[in-house]
């Protein structure tokens, strides 16, 4: 079980590391950080009911491999747990004296979709086994902390610029959707292509969404820590 947990929680921590060493301002106290990640995994709890709604409310499109691949990344996915991750960072930060400046926004908004994170990869772990871990490590618990980035670059800017707070309240939700709703769909419609006996095109396509998935998760590498780069001054 320890190993589990290290397995687990491991990428969560250096990451979280990394986030609160780039506040290059005034340190944000742990106890409220440590909030912040309990919230996260509060909004993995809360996604299981919005979830399961959103998939009664809206209809599943005709049964193909990419229809069932959206449906899944978005609908299942995206859309409910963005929305529970900024319901939570607006509960636990909004009205907080210590949310003071613009990175403090990308820093609890990264240690709420951390700890989402670190609990949805103990789950996956527990059910699928370590043979998971390297995998997640290295892609799904670093894909929540660049939705979290975004999120909270956009939560920051709708904190401090007053008058155009409605735009960038959307915006901290719609582009966290559409990043985790592409990253997910991709792997969702690969894996969906490689269970189906289509003809042997099927792997030359299989093989260019991998690269199209490498490439997608490179700029949104690159442009979460540009983002980190620009608030923290470094």
């Amino acid at each position: 079980m320890y190993i589990i947990l290290i397995a687990s929680l491991l990428p969560v921590a250096l990451l979280m590391a990394y986030i609160y060493k780039r506040d290059t301002f005034q340190k944000e106290p742990w106890p409220l950080l440590m909030k912040a990640f309990g919230f996260g995994i509060l909004s993995a709890l809360l996604d299981m009911f919005v979830a399961s709604g959103l998939n009664y409310i809206v209809p599943r499109p005709p049964d193909t491999p990419l229809g069932n691949a959206l449906y899944e990344a978005f609908v299942s996915a995206a859309l409910p747990e963005e929305f529970c991750k900024l319901v939570m960072l607006y509960l636990c930060i909004w009205k907080n004296p210590h949310f003071d400046e613009y990175y403090d926004g990308l820093e609890y908004a990264a240690f709420v979709g951390l700890g989402f994170a670190g609990f949805e990869n103990l789950l996956y772990i527990l059910q699928g086994g370590l043979g998971l871990a390297i995998g997640r490590g290295i892609f799904a618990v670093p894909a929540h902390f660049f939705f979290a980035i975004f999120m909270g670059y956009f939560f920051a800017m709708a904190r401090f610029r007053y008058e155009q707070r409605r735009k960038y309240l959307a915006l901290a939700y719609f582009v966290p959707v559409m990043l985790h709703g592409t990253y997910d769909g991709v792997l969702m419609y690969m894996n969906n292509l490689n269970a189906t006996d289509m003809p042997q095109d099927v792997d030359a396509l299989s093989s260019a969404l991998y690269i199209a998935f490498l490439v997608f998760f490179f700029f949104m590498w690159r442009a979460a820590t540009r983002r980190v780069n620009k608030i923290s001054g470094q």
